[in-house]
């Protein structure tokens, strides 16, 4: 009996130390894993210079390194979550002079999103004889044809954080055709007058961020460039944030099975 009760002993100090470890050495590699970020950039299809001016200048902010793939295919076939963080929907992909997306690339959006990935969209052309569709959003937003400004107005939203802060103090974004009658799910960042300048959505387990920014020459993309690194920054921390819960997902199924090993 009194063997037996040491045995079972041993095994629960085995099992402990065991746990521990796991613990000290799992948290320093998702630490390390969380600070790179793989993202997908729809572009060059309308404008091209938006996207290799932020694959080339945002490479690294803080503690976070950011590594890009572009690509041309309005279907979206490589937006997939389990191999990059975010999706990029690219200056006049969606909408310029019409619908240019595709149904293929609607339902990757909103699958991306879904799985976990965080889609930032930029501003798209909202012709009003035409209007621009949003099969890709999971709650209703309409665009709106206005006129290019430069101000905006932060919103007292909690979720603003450091979006206009870190690590660029803003005070101008060029933005175009805005957004406007959103959803009440939607969370306004930023605004001019009744209209979107940035807004966000949360959505299955990742989120949009919705922009009105406007990246359709060298000119406007260098003055956003400050804009876009805060915007990867917030969109970085954001998204560790909501994925919080999955190293603890991870470790509770390791530790059952290493209770079972045992």
């Amino acid at each position: 009996m009194e063997r037996v009760t040491i045995t079972n002993q041993f095994h629960t100090v085995s099992v402990c130390c065991l746990c521990f470890l796991l613990i000290v050495v799992t948290f320093p590699i998702i630490s390390i894993a969380a600070t790179k970020k793989k993202v997908l950039i729809l572009g060059n299809n309308i404008t091209q210079v938006e996207a290799p001016t932020i694959s080339k200048n945002v490479k690294k902010i803080k503690n976070y390194t950011f590594d890009y793939e572009i690509t041309k295919d309005p279907k979206l076939a490589k937006a997939d979550a389990a191999d990059f963080d975010i999706l990029w929907l690219g200056q006049g992909e969606i909408c310029e002079g019409g619908w240019r997306f595709t149904d293929q690339g609607a339902d990757a959006v909103l699958e991306f999103v879904e799985r976990g990935g965080v889609c930032i969209n930029v501003e798209q052309d909202h012709d009003d004889a035409i209007g621009c569709p949003t099969p890709w959003l999971p709650k209703p937003l309409n665009g709106d044809e206005t006129d290019r400004t430069q101000n905006f107005e932060p919103t007292k939203a909690p979720e603003v954080r450091t979006l206009f802060t870190e690590p660029n103090k803003i005070t101008t974004i060029v933005t175009d055709d805005k957004w406007h009658n959103p959803d009440k799910a939607y969370i306004p960042l930023a605004t001019v007058g009744n209209h979107l300048v940035v807004a966000l959505l949360y959505h299955g387990k990742g989120a949009y961020i919705i922009t009105a920014i406007q990246n359709e020459d060298q000119v406007k993309v260098d003055t956003n460039l400050p804009f876009i690194e805060n915007l990867m920054f917030y969109v970085a921390t954001l998204q560790d944030k909501i994925l919080a819960v999955e190293p603890h997902h991870k470790l509770a199924v390791t530790w059952s099975q290493l209770k079972m090993s045992l």
